[in-house]
């Protein structure tokens, strides 16, 4: 897995896969996992003798390049994955936490890229969507089929917001011309088409959308495994326009 100088983000987004796919395999009664600093900053510590669930975290690195108009422009690369050890809740001991909250999808802080959110609604208009801020009830977004209309929670962090705003736009490219198997396959493919376009724009996503993942797909392998292509497809569908509009070239390289 490691030595490859550039992955692709399609290399990225299986690696998503892979390591749920890893979990399940070395600890298929895992729920909510963590990595050991995550756990002590919740109150809670690794039992003695508990064995580290393996999976592959990316090396980003930072560079500079000069775009088509001239411009230079900081980007963000992965350059390989590393090692890296989590630990199911049940390996752990210490404070309780209630409802499970602590280790739970949480909301991104911070602020998104300049001028990503604007390249997203026009994706979205290129296919006959509306992007509006609205929230319905708890969500933090939908995507309504019938109008074509695409909201996005208006009380939440630019960096939320675009977030929830291309797991949306994920929903108009994959599910809008027909029935899919479940809701529990739509939004594992829409989550993960997320996960991989924030980590390109150098969004940290993990905290939120593993855990979303994993309820979604109910630790059934074969639903995981099975969306990975047509999330890829998405997903490059999802960068290309943003590579597009910043005047790049290349699936695995974004401004940050």
């Amino acid at each position: 897995m490691g030595g490859e100088a550039n992955p692709s983000s399609d290399a990225i987004l299986r690696t998503f896969f892979n390591n749920h796919l890893m979990i399940f395999l070395q600890r298929p009664d895992a729920t909510m996992v963590a990595g050991f600093n995550r756990w002590k900053s919740l109150g809670r510590f690794v039992k003695k003798g508990e064995k580290g669930i393996t999976i592959f975290a990316p090396c980003k690195y930072k560079t500079k390049i000069e775009t088509e108009d001239g411009d230079e422009r900081t980007m963000q690369q992965v350059r390989g994955f590393r090692v890296v050890h989590v630990f199911d809740i049940s390996q752990t001991e210490g404070e309780e936490l209630p409802d499970l909250d602590a280790v739970r999808p949480k909301l991104l802080d911070g602020d998104a890229p300049e001028g990503i959110w604007d390249v997203l609604t026009a994706h979205a208009q290129s296919i006959g969507y509306e992007v509006v801020r609205h929230q319905r009830g708890s969500e933090n977004g939908y995507c309504d089929f019938m109008t074509k209309q695409i909201a996005v929670r208006p009380d939440v962090s630019t960096a939320q917001a675009v977030k929830t705003l291309i797991h949306e736009l994920g929903h108009a490219l994959l599910h809008s011309e027909g029935p899919v198997a479940s809701r529990e396959v739509a939004e594992v493919e829409v989550e993960s088409v997320a996960y991989i376009v924030c980590d390109a724009l150098g969004l940290e996503t993990g905290d939120y959308s593993f855990p979303y993942v994993t309820r979604w797909s109910g630790g059934e392998l074969s639903l995981v495994r099975d969306t990975a292509d047509r999330v890829v497809e998405c997903a490059c569908r999802i960068l290309g326009s943003l590579l597009e509009h910043q005047g790049l070239t290349g699936p695995s390289n974004l401004p940050t």
